[in-house]
């Protein structure tokens, strides 16, 4: 478990095929607590954030793709599961809360991001200046790029939701996949998209 910023926390299993790592984040907000796209936590890891008094009060999934170790924490602990409303049908668990473009969710606001999958969104949290992105953008040992075009559903409507990311405030990026990118991320952002 690793603290990036006030508030935000990682914890990643290494992938030895794509050969990076799989990130699982928690982010506590002044309204709550969300987990979001939870890799499998070690018995360190929960007993870190019981000590730290951290327990989810949901935990996000920003894309199918991302359900990883969402039966493990729901055994831990019984919090609701927030998907993106297209994403549902398509998801294969329940969806104790569905989110919109737009919405808060405890403190956070919901970005709609298809064309990885036609739910996927990220996370803006506007009073830390961070960007959490499941598989819209991953960052493997920093550098960003995109998961490969045979996993995306529609790739040009991805590059479109990736533009809409110019006109939100972010300085940090967190990502599902690969390193985050703490500062300076919008205009690392700006210089990928070109």
């Amino acid at each position: 478990m690793i603290r990036l910023f006030e508030g935000a926390y990682c914890w990643s299993r290494f992938n030895p095929e794509r050969r990076f790592n799989f990130n699982g984040h928690l982010l506590k907000t002044e309204r709550g607590t969300v987990m979001v796209d939870p890799v499998l936590p070690s018995d360190d890891d929960f007993s870190y954030l019981d000590a730290a008094g951290l327990k989810p009060d949901a935990v996000a999934i920003t894309n199918r793709a991302h359900l990883r170790a969402l039966d493990r924490v729901l055994e831990r602990w019984s919090v609701p599961v927030v998907l993106h409303e297209a994403e549902v049908a398509q998801a294969g668990v329940r969806a104790d809360i569905t989110v919109r473009d737009g919405e808060d969710l405890f403190g956070l606001t919901v970005v709609h991001m298809p064309g990885k999958t036609p739910g996927e969104f990220a996370l803006l949290w506007p009073e830390r200046r961070a960007l959490l992105v499941g598989d819209a953008l991953i960052a493997p040992f920093g550098r960003l790029g995109l998961v490969a075009e045979d996993k995306q559903e529609d790739p040009a409507l991805l590059r479109r939701s990736l533009a809409r990311l110019r006109g939100l405030d972010f300085d940090a990026l967190l990502v599902g996949d690969g390193d985050p990118i703490l500062s300076g991320a919008k205009d690392a952002v700006a210089h990928f998209l070109g």
